[in-house]
């Protein structure tokens, strides 16, 4: 029987919830990688908790978290744009992160204390939003993280995968912060399109800024959606496309 071909789904150009077949949490345990990100969690902690102090900010969308500033990031990546300055104060983890092929994204994450982030849909089912839990307060009920309804606690130094593109949530109940590093990584099946992906990632998140104030994105026909995203896109791939790096591998 031929095995059906995954098709890319991006959330801003579809309205309602993902309707694919993808699991809430992917099994990564086979990837090279994995073991690289396992066996570097302390070099992880010790780097973030050096730096935290200074350089996280809120992140983008402050409306997902219960108050505007309970959920921090400190970006490293962000579909292929890097953020100099922050990487060039955590060395280590960028020597580390040089070495994970098709990791498009990546940023330390810090849920303050009594925080949550409400219930909300990714980007897109094109990666494997992978955490790297590193200070963990308390596991479930306490802390914890729901995609598709299905709950699970972090667990120090055990790196995990769900699909961003499934509604999910997360909490954290205790009075001490939670952070993780946050990790996006294209799936194989993508990866022929990666740059093109990145392209249309920054597009709709750059219209989604511009229109932030507004419900008109929102309320214009899919194919209107997808034009915009593209047009955007394809002004910006051909940047990306000049950027040579080693195969699959964008940090190094």
């Amino acid at each position: 029987m031929k095995k059906q071909e995954v098709k890319i789904w991006h959330s801003f150009a579809e309205k309602g919830e993902y309707q694919g077949a993808d699991p809430s949490y992917f099994d990564i345990s086979s990837f090279d990688w994995y073991s690289i990100l396992k066996n570097s969690t302390d070099v992880f902690k010790k780097e973030v908790l050096e730096a935290q102090g200074e350089i996280f900010i809120p992140y983008y969308n402050r409306t997902f978290s219960n108050t505007p500033e309970s959920w921090k990031i400190i970006p490293l990546f962000s579909w292929l744009k890097r953020f100099d300055t922050n990487l060039a104060k955590m060395p280590k983890s960028k020597n580390i992160l040089s070495q994970i092929p098709f990791l498009v994204s990546a940023a330390y994450s810090r849920l303050d204390n009594s925080s949550l982030i409400k219930e909300h849909i990714g980007d897109s089912n094109a990666i494997y939003r992978v955490h790297i839990p590193l200070v963990i307060p308390a596991g479930l009920p306490e802390c914890g993280i729901e995609v598709r309804k299905e709950r699970r606690e972090w667990v120090v130094g055990v790196p995990f995968a769900f699909c961003d593109a499934h509604k999910h949530s997360a909490w954290n109940k205790t009075s001490e912060k939670r952070i993780v590093l946050l990790l996006d990584i294209i799936r194989p099946e993508f990866a022929s399109k990666t740059k093109w992906i990145c392209a249309q990632m920054r597009s709709s998140l750059m219209l989604q800024f511009l229109f932030q104030k507004t419900e008109l994105i929102h309320k214009l026909p899919r194919f209107m959606r997808v034009l915009l995203m593209n047009f955007g896109a394809g002004i910006i791939y051909p940047f990306l496309l000049s950027q040579r790096t080693k195969t699959g591998k964008y940090l190094s």
